[in-house]
């Protein structure tokens, strides 16, 4: 024998004798001597301590103890010895009987030992404390005082269990001040002399049985617990009536609640009060004074799904039962006829219902085949449906029946049944490629089976096909690749067995084409969209899948069963609606649908800059659900201190002047604002020949605000009311003194981050809405999907105030108010921002040989423009730009600036972010200016000659919403106009115009 065989040899010997052999420590022999002597049990002989696993179970090796089992006498209880039990430090479960237990033992036990059973024993005090225990289990417990609810800390499971009530002392549970951390116990089962709250214990189960000496007051400690099934059960210990106060107030804790042969005590009119509750399964068993004198229930249902009233003498079928899921009212004494049940859609909608052992009568409705119910021993009549007739060769179904006196089947037969009339198909059910699941529709098709693995319905090929609803519908699991090609070669049939009326049929199946459900779209860094489509019969895992949105390929990077994940490598895909098309290439055929792609973050609508000294900025917009890493930069400084969430973006900046572009990078993706950012100019002076504003009026963040009866970029024009209005389809005029000043939206304008227009609609004809009246007209134009309007109003009566990118306008009796709208502009680029073109032009009425040539001037702050003047004659139109928009909702800043000028007009250009919703704002009046000596000499003799001008004051609003706020006029003299931000007043001349030479 070599010596490799030798060494084997010898540990199979040494294996075999540890095995026979007990391996335990001396000390644990030493304690199992003392027990066995203690319990009066036969002596271990031949060192086998190991060959009692009755009573003490060795682990494989038998190197230590793992399970103890001691009985006692019953007679005369045994007194467990002390250090013993510390010397089992493997011991897992230890079970003791018969037994008088020093407080030392629950001190002694090792750390391992996780279960401890308990029977008839006796200890001095209850334990404050079990170590490591989970489980712990003790039935007719004797021992002196309370229990501390802060002793059950570590435990999981808990029974405080007597046989009798003569056994148990007049004990309390008692809370303690030990209130750190929560414990959420899994079953605790106790019998209770009083209930107490303890803040920080959730039970997922607990059942109170109530004790010889229960404390009913102590009711009210529940309403707090949180308790997910709450079970009260009188076994015969309290035995008396008993009022329980929780039940009639509203709780909020407690989940489902099992009450067992309780006796209430309440008034004809109290309730057990379920709403507010979440409650939602209630069973009632056994219990009396549940009904009132009309042999109503006394219950407020709330929330309750589920409910179960059994041995309860109920008379009557709850008037509630249609808002149930699950109703058991077996063995009581209801009689009538079987309450409606609807015709469920879905199987969440059938309902569970047992009338067992009552004194029901007539037939069953029709509507009772597409439920589970269970109608045993009553005294129904008439015919079983067909539904039952094609499953009485099933002994549960006979089961739901028997016990009755219908017409076409004896209770308890077992043959001879009335023919079925067989299983029908109500349509093709539609196989959806990769989805796993497909719904047949038909009638009687029976119940499925209590053991959901039994097979009541063969197929080929076997689709695994199990009852949904009940008669209705059945669904078939069994998708695989494999089953798909043999459908491939049956032609998309399958040979149906129906085992309980056995029936053989053939099932035809449709296949469902590639269907949408939805879609979720993702930017692909700079290079373009990821798009995630889930719907039904687009993919299956294994094939391939072709996927489109209109011209554009979507190539997939990952592919599972009824979900597509593709990229379209286009960085700037237009805003509109999309045709995608899927084909799938298991089914070859092709599905399409429609998808409205809207822009994707990042970008931003909005900004609330820093002033010149730097500082806070805030830009607001949409930056994604998860971002992680966000840098932003203002002209060439890079912001400081970010931080972010999903639509704000704070950060700091330096010194700076002037209007600058706006760059952010979010995660991987870059974004640009083209001149979105200007800062802020402290405390800007205003304009003014000898002084500011001319001594005519206030200067405010570098605007003159004129004082009554002034006008003009420097207040130095006197106001006049007298204008004439004239409305087409094109253009609004204003007309004085043989001129009219025209104004109109000329155009909208795409433009791309280059500065490239790349779309323009010109607004050539305006249709005027059904709406509009004297006092206020609409003008509407659409283009695409986006819809374009404006209104005039007419100010008329008395002064009105109106509020607009913070600021505050008043608008006198005779002023017209001008508000525009342009919403849901489809971009064609995601970096793309919109213009709007205004026109202003003026014209003489009729030929005039002494007609002068316009002289048309501007301003600007050096950020935008501020004003521009069109002079012809004496007639001087003036206006004043505020550099606003409001942009969904939020101002920020809009750039102004002049893109054409011709003798007679100048058109303005408004810079707008991107927005669904844009606003702006500008108002119109008329003024005279005195002081000017620009005038046709050759009508000098004409006194009646004045000069007029016309202020035009826009305000640019928000990024989204562009709405023109006022177009204003005065018809009187005595009116007076206040644009507080647009320093525009018109007051009737205290002293008559003479002559300009004079």
């Amino acid at each position: 024998m070599s010596f490799i065989q030798k060494q084997l040899l010898f540990i199979v010997i040494f294996s075999f004798i540890s095995l026979v052999f007990s391996l335990l420590p001396t000390d644990q022999k030493r304690s199992i001597d003392i027990l066995l002597i203690r319990y009066n049990l036969q002596p271990i002989s031949n060192d086998n301590y190991c060959g009692l696993p009755d009573f003490f179970q060795c682990d494989i090796s038998n190197s230590t103890i793992n399970k103890i089992n001691l009985i006692g006498d019953s007679s005369n209880k045994v007194i467990f010895p002390n250090q013993t039990i510390d010397k089992f430090i493997d011991l897992k479960e230890i079970s003791i009987k018969n037994s008088i237990i020093s407080n030392l033992f629950f001190e002694e036990y090792f750390y391992n030992l996780k279960k401890i059973d308990l029977d008839n024993c006796s200890i001095l005090k209850f334990p404050l404390f079990f170590q490591d225990v989970t489980t712990l289990y003790m039935n007719d417990i004797e021992f002196l005082g309370d229990i501390y609810l802060s002793s059950f800390r570590k435990l999981h499971f808990f029974k405080l269990t007597y046989s009798s009530g003569e056994k148990m002392s007049n004990y309390q549970f008692l809370t303690s001040d030990e209130n750190n951390g929560t414990f959420i116990f899994e079953e605790f089962v106790l019998t209770v002399n009083n209930i107490v709250y303890y803040p920080v214990y959730t039970y997922s189960k607990l059942t109170l049985i109530l004790g010889k000496y229960f404390d009913q007051e102590s009711f009210n400690q529940i309403r707090n617990t949180t308790i997910f099934e709450l079970k009260i059960v009188d076994v015969g210990y309290f035995n008396k009536q008993i009022t329980i106060p929780f039940f009639t107030e509203p709780i909020s804790r407690i989940k489902s609640v099992y009450l067992q042969a309780l006796q209430f005590n309440t008034l004809d009119n109290e309730f057990m009060n379920f709403n507010g509750t979440v409650v939602s399964g209630l069973v009632i068993n056994n219990c009396s004074g549940i009904l009132n004198s009309m042999n109503d229930l006394k219950i407020f249902i709330g929330p309750i799904k589920y409910l179960t009233i059994n041995y309860s003498n109920l008379k009557k079928i709850p008037f509630f039962y249609k808002d149930l899921y699950s109703i058991n009212l077996s063995n009581n004494q209801i009689s009538g006829v079987l309450p409606d049940l609807k015709e469920p859609e879905t199987i969440d909608q059938v309902v569970d219902l047992d009338m067992s052992n009552n004194f029901i009568n007539g037939t069953i409705p029709p509507n009772y085949c597409f439920h589970d119910f269970i109608l045993t021993n009553n005294n129904m009549v008439g015919d079983i449906p067909m539904c039952i007739v094609c499953n009485l060769n099933d002994s549960f179904t006979r089961k739901r029946i028997d016990g009755n006196n219908f017409k076409n089947y004896i209770s308890g037969s077992t043959n001879g049944f009335p023919p079925c009339s067989g299983v029908s198909f109500t349509s093709n059910p539609i196989y959806s490629s990769g989805s796993g699941i497909l719904l047949i529709y038909g009638k009687n098709f029976g119940w499925q089976p209590k053991n959901s693995s039994q097979q009541t319905i063969d197929s080929t090929p076997d689709l695994k096909i199990t009852v949904n609803v009940p008669n209705k519908v059945l669904n078939a699991f069994g998708y695989s690749n494999a089953i798909w090609e043999q459908l491939v070669i049956t032609n998309f049939t399958s040979n149906l067995h129906f085992k309980i009326p056995n029936i053989n049929t053939t099932l035809k199946i449709d296949i469902l084409p590639p269907t949408v459900n939805f879609v979720l779209v993702n930017p692909y860094a700079n290079l373009g969209y990821q798009f995630y489509i889930l719907g039904y019969g687009t993919s299956t895992f294994g094939y391939y899948s072709n996927v489109t949105f209109d011209n554009y390929e979507c190539i997939i990077i990952s592919l599972a069963t009824g979900s597509i994940k593709c990229v379209v490598y286009q960085p700037q895909m237009p805003e509109k609606t999309y045709k995608i098309t899927i084909f799938n290439n298991q089914t070859k055929l092709t599905g399409t649908s429609l998808y409205k792609l809207e822009r994707l973050y990042p970008f931003i609508i909005s900004v609330n800059p820093s002033t010149e000294k730097g500082g806070l900025i805030s830009l607001y917009g949409s930056f994604g659900p998860n971002v992680t890493f966000v840098s932003v930069i203002i002209g060439d400084q890079t912001c400081q201190n970010v931080t972010f969430d999903s639509s704000l973006i704070q950060c700091t900046i330096g010194p700076g002047t002037g209007v600058h572009s706006v760059y952010i990078k979010v995660n991987d993706v870059n974004w640009i604002g083209n001149n979105l950012f200007t800062f802020l100019v402290k405390d800007p002076g205003c304009p003014g020949d000898n002084k500011q504003c001319n001594g005519n009026g206030d200067c405010i963040s570098g605007i003159c605000f004129c004082y009554k009866g002034f006008g003009g970029i420097k207040c130095s024009n006197v106001l006049e009311t007298q204008v004439d209005v004239k409305k087409n389809d094109t253009l609004t005029e204003m007309i004085k003194n043989g001129y009219s000043f025209g104004f109109s939206i000329k155009d909208i304008r795409e433009i791309d981050f280059t500065g490239k227009v790349v779309r323009q609609h010109n607004f050539t004809k305006w249709e005027l809405s059904s709406d509009s009246t004297i006092q206020k007209w609409t003008y509407i134009n659409k283009y695409k999907n986006s819809i374009i309007s404006y209104t005039i109003e007419n100010i008329i009566g008395k002064t009105k105030n109106y509020s607009f990118a913070g600021e505050t306008i008043t608008l006198q009796p005779g002023s017209l108010k001008l508000s525009a709208n342009i919403s849901n502009w489809e971009y064609l680029g995601s970096l793309n921002t919109l213009q709007l073109q205004i026109e202003s032009s003026v014209k003489a009425q009729e030929k005039n040989e002494c007609e002068q040539k316009s002289d048309i001037q501007s301003t600007n702050n050096g950020a935008s423009l501020n004003y521009i003047t069109i002079q012809k004659d004496k007639n001087v139109f003036s206006g004043r730009f505020i550099d606003k928009v409001v942009s969904d909702g939020r101002p920020t800043f809009s750039r102004v600036s002049i893109s054409e000028l011709t003798q007679d007009s100048i058109t303005v250009s408004l810079s707008l972010p991107y927005c669904k919703e844009c606003l702006i704002d500008p108002d119109f009046s008329v003024m005279i200016n005195p002081d000017s000596t620009s005038y046709n000499s050759c009508n000098g003799d004409q006194k009646s000659r004045l000069k007029w001008i016309i202020p035009v004051s826009v305000v640019v609003g928000l990024l989204g919403l562009f709405g023109i706020f006022a177009l204003v006029f005065f018809l009187a003299r005595d009116r007076i106009y206040i644009s507080k931000k647009g320093g525009i007043i018109l007051l009737k001349r205290t002293k008559k115009i003479v002559k300009i030479n004079e």
